[in-house]
């Protein structure tokens, strides 16, 4: 999830923790023109046509909860079908020599943990066939690890210093939006979180470790916490929450964890470099197959000054829209639609093709930039 300026992303602005995972381990040697040929052109599934992009973070917010409805709604099927499969197998082996309850209960806890299937439930997939569209417990019997990707409000006042605040507006951050550092993050992060848990059986339980650090643990019934603005600094309280540290609700099967605007990179930048086996169990709990994206809006930028949206709301697909300008006022048409998320030379070869276009419009519009690119 780290942001890269290899890749070709404008090196004064900190990069949105979104570009990471654009990178994917094995990349192919393809060039993007030719994996572009290959991509979907439409943001749709068998649940419908996706979600509008958003425009606003209070709009954002309302699309991450309507898919965490959905996926709640996805997951309580899915162990109500498992529930019933054992309930079947109990009754078949209940003649046996007593061995069958065993077999059953162990059955019962392995389902309880395994991926959940967007097509157990009519309506509820992608249609793609991809794994990527949902593996909360990728098949083991911990918890299931989803993520959710908010944008933060601005605190700048209009674009480029013109025009009247536009707090809700979604845009493009930069080093200057938050002077505060995690805690202001996490004091702005916070109200949108409440926002997202609104009619569930949420409590805040506080910060972990050190309020200094900036991250919150919220539980949210018996079956889901909720973390937030977890960074390299901070993966060691991950990984104690993962271990039971916090309590062991969080170790049962099907459990599901939800990490919220997480900004860290990789186990190689957890601790310091004798710490080899916090830096070995990072490596597990941070591993990205594990991890699902439930619900994704963030603006881009690349190197050339080519603007864009990218986006996710689950079951739906990854979704790439060129920006006029570094906000979401003026959006262009998608320009590609991906079950995993696209890779980072990808998006920029696309937006890259959209600039003149979105160059045109921002002219058109008087919010053209200055000759820097």
């Amino acid at each position: 999830m780290h942001a890269s300026n290899s890749i070709g992303f404008h090196p004064r602005l900190r990069a949105p923790s979104a570009f990471a995972q654009c990178r994917h381990r094995g990349r192919s040697s393809l060039s993007a023109a030719s994996r572009l040929a290959s991509l979907e052109p439409a943001p749709t599934s068998t649940t419908g046509p996706a979600p509008p992009p958003p425009r606003t973070v209070s709009e954002a917010v309302r699309q991450a909860r309507m898919s965490l409805r959905l996926y709640r709604e996805a997951a309580a099927a899915e162990a109500a079908a498992a529930a019933g499969a054992v309930g079947v197998t109990a009754t078949a082996s209940s003649s046996g020599d007593g061995e069958g309850d065993g077999a059953a209960a162990t059955e019962a806890q392995r389902r309880s943990g395994g991926a959940t299937s967007t097509s157990a439930s009519p309506g509820s997939g992608s249609g793609s066939g991809s794994g990527s569209e949902i593996e909360p417990g990728s098949g083991s019997t911990g918890p299931r690890r989803l993520i959710v990707e908010l944008p933060l409000p601005s605190q700048r006042v209009g674009f480029l210093g013109r025009g009247a605040p536009q707090p809700d507006l979604l845009m493009l951050l930069d080093e200057g939006d938050y002077p505060g550092g995690e805690v202001q993050r996490f004091r702005v992060l916070r109200k949108l979180v409440e926002a997202l848990l609104e009619g569930y059986d949420a409590e805040f339980l506080g910060f972990l470790e050190d309020g200094a650090d900036g991250v919150g643990l919220w539980s949210c019934g018996r079956d889901m916490t909720l973390i937030a603005n977890v960074t390299n600094a901070t993966v060691p309280s991950l990984v104690k929450l993962f271990d039971g540290g916090y309590g062991s609700r969080v170790t049962r099967p099907g459990h599901s964890v939800v990490a919220v605007n997480p900004q860290w990179t990789d186990a190689g930048s957890v601790g310091q470099p004798w710490q080899w086996r916090l830096r070995q169990r990072a490596a597990e709990v941070l591993d990205e197959s594990r991890w699902t994206t439930l619900y994704s809006a963030r603006m881009l930028r690349g190197s050339r000054g080519a603007n864009g949206l990218l986006t996710r709301a689950w079951p739906h697909r990854w979704a790439l829209y060129p920006a006029a300008t570094p906000d979401a006022r003026h959006l262009g048409e998608c320009l590609l639609a991906t079950p995993a998320r696209p890779p980072a030379d990808v998006i920029l070869a696309r937006l890259n093709e959209a600039k003149p276009e979105m160059q045109k419009k921002a002219k058109e519009l008087g919010l053209d930039e200055p000759g820097w690119f």
